[in-house]
């Protein structure tokens, strides 16, 4: 019986260590599944939506339309994403912007340097605070970043001068419905909108 406990024990451990290595090996938009409200001030502007993601793909639904899509679903798996616009019942088929993408990893694109500052508690998750140094337009640019100490996941990210940031309230690390990633049912195609047309 103490052997068959230990053996049990020991598969146990394995596959938690083998859970833990896929997560750390994955890609970065592909560690976690979660829904928050996703907050991006840039200057006076204020987009906020309600995030879903899993694996490789995310689901933003925004307060206000954004370009005329009132819900974006972007797929990485078809380096496209859905732009639907639920008042005309229609979606548009669009490549990936750089606004569609979700920063979901603590590096930072064109990251330089990072370095701890201290520890604090915010939306409800203890994390590490840093002021991080990354290569933007031919120069630097300093960011400070909370991350969660068990998820290690960036949940408000602020530029140095306060003209950008990002956050996440109310954040869920829970599984998501695939249906959630899927193309709604009696929607026509519609031509791109006007501002994603290259």
């Amino acid at each position: 019986m103490g052997k068959r406990r230990h053996r049990e024990k020991s598969q146990w451990c394995l596959g938690w260590l083998a859970a833990f290595a896929l997560v750390v090996m994955a890609d970065d938009a592909t560690a976690f599944d979660f829904s928050a409200e996703r907050i991006v001030k840039s200057g006076k502007s204020v987009v906020t939506a309600h995030v879903n993601a899993k694996d490789d793909r995310w689901r933003f639904e925004f307060a206000q339309p954004q370009g005329g899509a009132s819900i974006i679903i972007v797929r990485m798996d078809r380096q496209s994403s859905w732009l639907i616009l639920s008042k005309r019942r229609q979606y548009a088929e669009v490549p990936i912007a750089k606004e569609h993408l979700l920063a979901a990893s603590e590096t930072m694109e064109g990251e330089l340097s990072r370095e701890f500052v201290g520890d604090q508690t915010l939306n409800g998750y203890p994390t590490d605070l840093f002021e991080v140094t990354v290569a933007e337009n031919g120069g630097t640019q300093q960011y400070y970043q909370w991350v969660t100490k068990v998820q290690r996941f960036p949940v408000k990210t602020v530029s140095k001068q306060g003209k950008w940031s990002e956050e996440f309230r109310h954040l869920i690390f829970t599984e998501q419905s695939p249906f959630l990633f899927e193309l709604p049912q009696r929607l026509d195609r519609a031509n791109p909108p006007v501002e994603t047309q290259h």
